[in-house]
């Protein structure tokens, strides 16, 4: 048959194909595609001049070349391979394959059914085994919710950046590429994860088909294999690809599988400068190796017919024929294979990246984590932890032993967590939790721990062994705050209480007896006293929830800090009794800007406090002075005084020095609470400075108004 003929017939076969209605492919005995009509391209999208019969459907290299018809089963299709007579073409024929009967097999892979808007309808038994699902919860899922949704959604943004339109998640699937790309991260329903390999396609119907396949394996080995890939290739030369026989550079004869490698007739190879299918950059070395007869393999870069690079790797021998030494090529292309190095070095420092992440998550944790194997043998410890667990000299291995050498625990705490940790070791629970507390050497507070732990295990495994996750908890705030909300119960009890009867008892005098004018006068003073004390509780009770929530409005303008401190202290000394104010001030008015009745509720507080703690004295000093950009306000009495061990805690809410004295007079430990809230609102600060039967000095320093130079 002449060119012009086979030319003819060729393309009537393709005309012929074009009108059938069912998917159908020209290709040659490679699998390379030639021709696809218009129902395959509908199908399965427009195959690119790159495209092969293994890159659609993931067909293994063994299978070629054809040499007569041909069946293959790629899930859910058969492909019928045909060749056409008086040519060196294949026609390829796509039949689907009998979903239920797919469903209903032994498949290793998960299969999926869904309907046209992309919700699970049908599956088999291995997607329930492999994605950890009881039967039946998998139905009306959409398999999207099956894949890493930030993976999910970074592949969407480039597809759609590609195609400039949005596109629909069922597109995504489809789209995202035939060979690495159809490589996903699957989550499992309890959470763990696994490397899956996804194909899929839309049936006639409008419904979709999904296979599955676990390659998580497949990944591992995968790093194996790179290390035994050369040691393999030297043992198995007589299955390498290419064979090139050569007599000093020129190519005497090749096998068939070069064709492959170089894109071109093997006519277009015989008689040839091996130097013509390697790449310019590496022909000195070449040229040295075959002059100096060298033997060792090597890997360079080759050059196609078409003149694009290919990875190789080279065996040289020599062999005798005949008694003619004949040097011989062994080249296997590699370019897969460099593929794979890029893309598992990349996963490596994914998973690198990962595990540094995670582990500085894990050590920065204000949590105590620790992880280990079934006997309780440690995998991991963070800081927290090690604080907490680590003992001097050689420091056990294992939870258990570690528990009883813990530092400050009593004897009946310490049998009871380790004998629920025996248990949880021992498979009797699957968790626990536990409290305890440890005393600080030398210091009253104490120290509070919460110890929970879990076992971790793979769900329907054949390995039994499993491992524990233990985590102390350090809740030493929390108690703090428990013990602040009983304090405030039982202050809010206590001194609510006290005016609330003193009030309701006089009430019942004036109510059902006849008294004298002069001690209805006086119960009627002291009713209006504690109504007064009263009102006093509650505005402090909303001070401090107003400041808490910081809802405490300011209303900030500039006045005379003398003239305010003044005035206070006149009108507070009209009612002070049994105690002379005595007051110190300068003649500059010190200008402040700052809330005027806020700062007044400071000092009446302190002049209240200097009072009522120093009731065997008759006078109290209060002062004002100037330092700097700065104005100092101070307060002195000759009363009780303070312990140095109660200066942290006094201006906490509801604190009151444990003193019998003290807590006589009674209060709710709010008002000095209030002051600093105030003070530190302003940029300001409040201290004490005390000694026990020595009397207190509380100062308090505010900043000038810087504005008034500039009023000027």
């Amino acid at each position: 048959m002449t060119e012009h003929s086979s030319m003819s017939a060729e393309e009537t076969i393709r005309a012929t194909l074009q009108a059938v209605a069912e998917p159908l492919l020209l290709i040659d005995q490679m699998g390379r595609i030639d021709f696809a009509n218009l129902t395959f391209q509908s199908q399965f999208s427009s195959p690119s001049d790159q495209d092969s019969l293994a890159s659609i459907f993931s067909i293994d290299a063994s299978s070629f070349p054809f040499t007569g018809q041909t069946r293959l089963s790629v899930a859910p299709y058969e492909l019928i391979v045909s060749p056409v007579a008086e040519t060196s073409l294949f026609i390829v024929s796509v039949k689907s394959l009998d979903i239920k009967q797919l469903l209903d097999s032994t498949l290793d892979i998960a299969l999926l059914v869904t309907d046209a808007s992309f919700r699970i309808t049908d599956h088999n038994e291995t997607a329930n085994l492999l994605f950890g699902y009881e039967q039946g919860e998998l139905v009306g899922m959409c398999p999207h919710g099956l894949h890493d949704q930030e993976e999910f959604d970074q592949r969407k943004q480039h597809l759609e950046q590609l195609n400039l339109k949005n596109l629909s998640t069922a597109d995504i699937l489809l789209l995202h590429g035939r060979e690495a790309e159809n490589e996903w991260t699957y989550h499992r329903k309890d959470g763990s994860t696994f490397n899956g390999r996804l194909y899929m396609t839309r049936l006639d119907d409008g419904r979709f088909f999904l296979f599955i396949a676990d390659i998580s394996s497949q990944k591992q080995i995968e790093t194996h294999l790179i290390k035994s890939e050369r040691r393999f290739r030297l043992f198995s030369e007589s299955i390498v690809e290419a064979v090139i026989f050569h007599d000093h550079g020129k190519i005497i004869d090749a096998n068939r599988a070069a064709e492959v490698i170089f894109r071109t007739k093997l006519e277009q190879i015989k008689g040839r400068d091996a130097l013509n299918f390697i790449h310019p950059d590496f022909h000195d070395e070449v040229s040295r190796r075959i002059e100096l007869h060298r033997d060792d393999p090597y890997e360079v870069i080759g050059r196609r017919a078409d003149g694009s690079p290919v990875a190789i790797e080279v065996f040289p021998r020599e062999i005798v024929t005949e008694e003619t030494p004949i040097r011989v090529a062994v080249i296997r292309d590699i370019s897969e294979r460099k593929k794979i190095e890029v893309m598992l070095e990349r996963e490596k420092n994914a998973i690198m990246r990962q595990r540094d992440i995670t582990q500085s998550i894990l050590q920065a944790s204000n949590e105590g984590f620790l992880l280990t194997e079934e006997d309780g043998s440690f995998i991991f410890m963070n800081v927290k932890a090690r604080k907490l667990l680590d003992v001097p000299g050689i420091a056990p291995s294992k939870i258990q032993e570690r528990i009883s050498m813990i530092p400050n625990l009593d004897l009946t705490t310490r049998y009871e967590m380790l004998q629920q940790v025996e248990e949880l070791l021992a498979g009797k629970h699957s968790e626990l939790s536990f409290r305890f507390t440890l005393q600080r050497p030398n210091e009253s507070s104490h120290l509070y721990f919460e110890f929970y732990a879990t076992s971790i295990k793979k769900e329907r495994s054949r390995i039994s062994r499993h491992g524990f996750l233990f985590v102390f908890r350090d809740r030493t705030e929390e108690q703090k705050m428990d013990q602040v909300k009983d304090e405030l119960i039982s202050t809010v009890s206590h001194e609510l209480r006290t005016p609330l009867s003193s009030i309701l008892g006089y009430m019942e005098l004036l109510r059902y007896r006849k008294l004298p004018a002069e001690k209805v006068a006086r119960y009627v003073e002291i009713m209006h006293e504690e109504a007064k004390r009263l009102t006093t509780l509650l505005n402090e009770f909303l001070d401090i929830q107003r400041m808490e929530g910081g809802k405490q409005p300011y209303d900030f303008k500039p006045f005379s800090l003398r003239q305010l401190l003044v005035d206070t202290a006149e009108a507070f000394g009209e009612t002070a009794e049994t105690h002379q104010i005595i007051l110190e001030t300068p003649d500059d008015p010190v200008t402040i800007f700052a809330d005027e009745n806020k700062v007044k509720q400071v000092i009446l507080n302190l002049l209240s406090n200097a009072i009522k703690y120093s009731p065997s004295a008759d006078r109290i000093n209060a002062s004002l002075k100037t330092q700097g950009d700065q104005a100092i306000i101070t307060v002195t009495d000759y009363g009780l005084g303070i312990p140095q061990n109660a200066f942290d805690k006094l201006f906490t809410k509801f604190y009151r020095v444990d003193n019998s004295a003290i807590r006589k007079i009674g209060g709710t430990g709010l008002g000095l609470a209030i002051c600093k809230e105030i003070i530190e609102s302003h940029g300001g600060a409040i201290s004490v400075e005390s000694e026990l039967n020595q009397g207190s000095t509380f100062t308090v320093v505010l900043d000038l108004d810087s504005r008034k130079d500039y009023a000027k």
